[in-house]
């Protein structure tokens, strides 16, 4: 899903095991992406999955 240009990215932080930080980078090279554009990514499908579950959180 693109973003329209009328939202505006914020900072996030988080915590991650340090085996997933490897993976990710490992990804993020392999496909020349940053790793925040594969977490904008793997948001999205999370937020997907729980949508089409039609789980009453507000994401309809």
């Amino acid at each position: 899903m693109a973003a329209s240009e009328s939202e505006k990215k914020v900072p996030v932080t988080t915590h991650l095991y340090q085996r997933q930080i490897d993976h990710l980078n490992k990804v993020a090279k392999e496909l020349q992406v940053t790793k925040a554009v594969l977490f904008r990514e793997a948001i999205e499908q999370l937020l997907k999955r729980y949508e089409e579950k039609q789980l009453d959180i507000g994401i309809k």
